[in-house]
């Protein structure tokens, strides 16, 4: 079976993968605070820009849970150096909030 044709996933393998699970600190909080529409705003805004990062470092969204993202690094494609690019990723995205936060 092919997936895109990109894995044949009769022959998946065990591999070692870099993983990475961020959230918004005091998200509750903040859904009590502002608006739906603004909630929603905000959200997408910034589930958009950590994707963004996250496939520039060639990472895969894995899935949201809520307001957390989680996303893995050497699969379904094999990276090399994933950690340093998990890293990498996990700081770019911080200082890409910090711009987000500026606009909000």
């Amino acid at each position: 079976v092919m997936l895109a044709g990109e894995m044949e996933v009769s022959t998946m393998a065990r591999r070692v993968v870099s993983m990475l699970f961020m959230d918004i600190a005091g998200f509750s909080s903040l859904c009590e605070r502002i608006v739906t529409d603004q909630l929603m705003q905000l959200t997408q805004e910034y589930l958009q820009a950590m994707c963004e990062v996250i496939v520039a470092s060639k990472g895969t969204l894995d899935k949201f849970i809520g307001d957390c993202i989680m996303a893995l690094w050497n699969a379904p494609r094999s990276i090399m150096n994933h950690k340093r690019a998990a890293v990498g990723a996990a700081l770019d995205m911080q200082s890409r909030l910090l711009q987000l936060h500026r606009g909000w």
